[in-house]
């Protein structure tokens, strides 16, 4: 988007600040802004603009923005009067997609090359400069954002079409590149012609120096539609990129009225239909709930209720005071972007300036109610006791293949897997597919736990249970553990357990312990294998296994143990049985490796 700094104090004559200023406050209240160079005597600014924001593809959005921030006024052209003519054009609408047009015939034009400021303003922003009338269209859908056609009725007549398109196959457009059309394409049309597309303007019925009557249009239409015909014809247009934004269909009376005033002053001419305006669906703009509280809650500093109201009358909202607290916000039709509270407060905060908000200050905060479920407490609670236990914590598939009680079990209708169409009915049923996967990867000694819902039928009522299942090879040390936990097993299954949560006493609060170790990721199985060494004298079992740990990568070290030591008394040695466990790495590598480390290389080349 480019912005002329002359043009934009046409709209504010009291801005007097200097282009660097203007640059750095542009970029401050959200419009960024590339930078701006002096171009034939003319301060010209390169902006991005965001795409919510497609007011601001016109000059009337940004100074609307730079008012408010600059509390100045704004100066429109003066509303031409334009005088009552009884004919009407007898234009026609077929399709919804259209949601507003306004049209009107001018006759006895007198079309003819641009004056120099026109042209300088077009060439400005990279258009090629036609003629004064198509200048002049150019000219207000820069100013609005809001683009504009003319049509020279010698060639189209005045019945005009918006419909979808059904019977054309070719269009060519006004620099006579060639599209070949399908039967979804918004279109404007004559009953014989294809006139133009919704973005961009056709040969069929282009303005020419001998143009003496034209209709001109603004319209605004479905933003979806025109994005796909756009995308679909691989054509971008300077129309197009507007018509793909959210614009406002109340702000065309204004740039009609505008453009008509131009026209009329700069071809001459006569006003010769009455103002034709479709306009089917004018939408209610709904009223949002606004506390200026939250602004300084959400920023973490004061920023006074007054200031938050001040902004928002300047932006055009119409703010209502409730009779209990807050206010009842309605946005103006030009920013369809503001429809919840978190805009309104964005929108204060932007202009009160991100920069005045300090980094040092200690936020503003409010206290409020612990809503967490207890249950999520227990929860926690659970797992950080069971990981300090030495279990891992899996989660499993909530869907199964088996129904264990066919009477209560739930039937998925659109489940991903066809083969698993049930919903659970107990954690053992998922941990049981868990172990398999551990016994794969020849995971040593497991034990592990899911905490999850488990799911029933009765009477057609749907039920949910908070459920905890635990796995361990050991089955006594699962007991034992059981008793750590103060825990009562629903039900045991050989090396399985499962407990129902949800009648268990509930903590008021708990805060999570953080892990202290890391995740690990399995890519292979895990390879286990065994060493004896021999000793002269016996050494602790720690220091033994601390030694060797350190003579094994710990990228690919699993776990190390002792499992049994011997006392040979007639030799008075010690033999000690080291089990290591190797992952993430092949057979090959983990015996290498291990037979390094306890020296069983030497041994067995001798």
């Amino acid at each position: 988007m480019k912005l002329i700094y002359s043009e934009l104090k046409k709209i504010l004559p009291t801005l007097s600040v200097k282009p660097e200023q203007l640059r750095d406050d542009i970029t401050m209240i959200g419009h960024f802004t590339n930078y701006f160079e002096e171009i034939d005597s003319e301060i010209v600014f390169d902006l991005d603009i965001k795409v919510n924001r497609g007011d601001c593809l016109g000059y009337y959005g940004l100074a609307r923005d730079l008012s408010v921030f600059y509390n100045l006024p704004l100066v429109l052209p003066e509303e031409l009067k334009i005088s009552s003519n009884s004919f009407q054009l007898p234009i026609k609408v077929t399709t919804d997609k259209v949601k507003r047009i306004m049209a009107l015939k001018i006759s006895e034009l007198k079309n003819s090359p641009s004056p120099d400021w026109l042209q300088k303003f077009v060439k400005l922003h990279s258009i090629n400069s036609v003629n004064t009338l198509v200048d002049l269209t150019n000219y207000i859908m820069l100013l609005y954002g809001i683009p504009v056609h003319a049509f020279d009725t010698a060639l189209s007549q005045d019945k005009l079409i918006w419909e979808i398109n059904s019977k054309f196959t070719e269009f060519t457009s006004l620099d006579k590149t060639k599209l070949s059309l399908t039967k979804d394409i918004l279109m404007v049309n004559s009953p014989d012609k294809a006139l133009s597309l919704s973005f961009w303007g056709g040969e069929a019925c282009a303005i020419s120096p001998q143009t003496s009557n034209a209709i001109i249009e603004i319209a605004v239409y479905d933003r979806t539609t025109v994005r796909q015909n756009s995308r679909q014809l691989k054509s971008v247009t300077e129309a197009g990129t507007r018509l793909e934004k959210d614009l406002d269909p109340d702000l065309i009376p204004q740039a009609l009225n505008h453009l008509t005033s131009l026209i009329l002053k700069n071809c001459g001419g006569e006003i010769n239909s009455s103002i034709f305006d479709y306009y089917p669906n004018k939408s209610d703009i709904p009223s949002i709930e606004f506390n200026p509280q939250n602004v300084s809650l959400l920023v973490g500093i004061d920023i006074p209720a007054d200031f938050s109201i001040d902004i928002l009358n300047r932006l055009g909202c119409s703010v209502v005071k409730k009779p209990e607290s807050g206010f009842l916000i309605t946005p103006p039709s030009l920013r369809p972007d503001i429809t919840l509270e978190a805009d309104l407060i964005e929108e204060v905060i932007r202009f009160w300036g991100y920069q005045k908000i300090p980094t040092t200050q200690v936020l503003k905060y409010k206290k409020l109610p612990d809503i967490t479920p207890k249950i999520i407490y227990l929860i926690e609670e659970l797992k950080d006791k069971l990981v300090a236990l030495g279990y891992d914590e899996v989660l499993t598939w909530p869907l199964v293949n088996q129904a264990l009680n066919p009477k209560t079990i739930i039937t998925t209708q659109n489940s991903i897997n066809s083969e698993c169409i049930y919903l659970r009915q107990s954690l053992v049923q998922s941990l049981k597919q868990q172990l398999d996967q551990y016994r794969r990867f020849k995971l040593p000694q497991a034990q592990f736990f899911e905490i999850g819902k488990i799911f029933s039928q009765q009477n057609g009522q749907y039920i949910e249970k908070n459920s905890l299942g635990i796995y361990n090879h050991d089955s006594s040390q699962l007991t034992s553990d059981l008793e750590k936990l103060n825990l009562k097993a629903d039900i045991i299954e050989s090396n399985f357990t499962e407990i129902i949560l949800d009648d268990l006493p509930k903590p008021e609060l708990y805060i999570p312990v953080p892990l202290s170790s890391k995740a690990i990721e399995l890519t292979s199985q895990i390879i286990t294998l065994d060493a004896n060494l021999t000793l002269e004298e016996k050494i602790e079992s720690s220091k033994l296994i601390e030694k060797y740990s350190h003579l094994i990568d710990p990228k690919i070290l699993w776990s190390i143990q002792i499992t049994d030591i011997y006392h040979d008394t007639k030799l008075n040695k010690y033999r000690y049985t080291f089990r290591v466990s190797y992952y993430n790495c092949n057979d090959k590598i983990a015996k290498k490796i291990h037979l390094t480390a306890f020296n069983l290389d030497k041994i067995l080349s001798c």
